[in-house]
């Protein structure tokens, strides 16, 4: 079984149905680790008598500096000052530090032993970014598992492509039909799929076969589920169908880093967030479902005294005449 990386709940009205999300796919990728060339003299001394050099260390052995001046003893309290920092490369077994010029890539085929594999071998066997996207056949979008796509990307035309990128569009709008096209970017082979949005063409690079996880996907059983329990919950559906609209939904998260962030520069106190309680375990799903198909149907409170003042406005207002008799 995959690693988990997720445990919560699905709530559903008032079902609350523990779960727990794997990823249904992942870009297979041949791991090569980052290796250097032991100097032999190195190799057959004892590494633990070999002195450590501190991995803030650079350029020819250079002392490394603070980020900021300490301030003055008696200058009192300051505001921290912060730099940026980046990583260095040192070796597993005693953190010393490697010099760039002599990190090669390599494959571990055994546990700790690893064969080197040149730059220039890479390159070499490297599909090279195409200039031409071939469309091999065309399908239905329907018989394609969203599981399959990895990346959504807008396609443009050059100046003159307008006139065959517009007959392109139009043909998969008539037919119904998804281009299926193959080419190489960045360094690696892509199935995509081109297909008509609201005003052009799209392309979503696939995941290939072998990297779906569909030995790891979960059976669900139906035939533990009663009628009744069923029909309940296919009203409940229907009663939150709604046309789809993407842009209500938002990154809470990003919203409130970005509000932490701007309190934190302006030096105010950034406000509290409200966590939303756990939520419990349902006994009976079918009282469930029912509460959650009461509370739906039920108005608000507030959108009963909205609709009180309305009809309260409507009688209490006084009609106005002008000479003429009309309203």
């Amino acid at each position: 079984m995959a690693s988990t990386v997720w445990r919560g709940h699905i709530s559903f009205g008032l079902i609350s149905i523990p779960v727990r999300l794997f990823r249904a796919a992942r870009a297979e990728r041949v791991k090569l680790r980052q290796l250097y060339r032991v100097p032999a003299e190195a190799a057959a001394a004892d590494r633990k008598l070999r002195p450590t050099v501190p991995a803030l260390e650079r350029n020819g052995g250079a002392t490394p500096r603070t980020a900021a001046a300490a301030p003055d003893s008696d200058a009192g309290e300051s505001e921290p000052v912060f730099a940026p920092v980046r990583r260095a490369a040192v070796s597993e077994d005693d953190r010393k530090l490697i010099p760039d010029e002599t990190i090669e890539k390599g494959y571990e085929f055994e546990k700790g032993r690893f064969v080197a594999i040149g730059a220039e071998e890479l390159k070499a066997i490297a599909p090279k970014t195409a200039t031409e996207m071939e469309i091999i056949e065309f399908v239905r979008l329907r018989e394609v598992d969203p599981v399959y796509f990895e990346t959504s990307y807008y396609i443009a035309p050059e100046a003159a492509g307008e006139k065959p990128y517009s007959l392109l569009y139009r043909a998969l709008q008539e037919t119904g039909l998804v281009a299926v096209a193959r080419f190489a970017m960045h360094g690696r082979e892509h199935i995509v799929i081109l297909r008509p949005g609201r005003r052009g063409v799209l392309c979503h690079t696939m995941y290939f076969n072998s990297e779906i996880r569909a030995d790891q996907e979960y059976p669900a059983d139906p035939s533990v589920v009663a009628k009744k329990e069923l029909d309940l919950a296919k009203e409940l559906i229907h009663s939150l169908a709604i046309a789809f609209d993407p842009a209500k939904y938002r990154d809470t998260y990003r919203d409130q880093l970005a509000a932490l962030i701007a309190a934190k520069v302006e030096g105010r106190e950034p406000s509290a967030t409200k966590s939303k309680p756990a939520a419990s375990p349902v006994i009976d799903i079918a009282d469930a479902l029912r509460k959650s198909l009461a509370a739906v149907k039920k108005p608000p409170a507030s959108a009963k005294k909205a609709a009180a003042s309305a009809r309260n406005s409507r009688v209490d207002k006084p009609v106005v005449r002008n000479s003429s008799g009309r309203r």
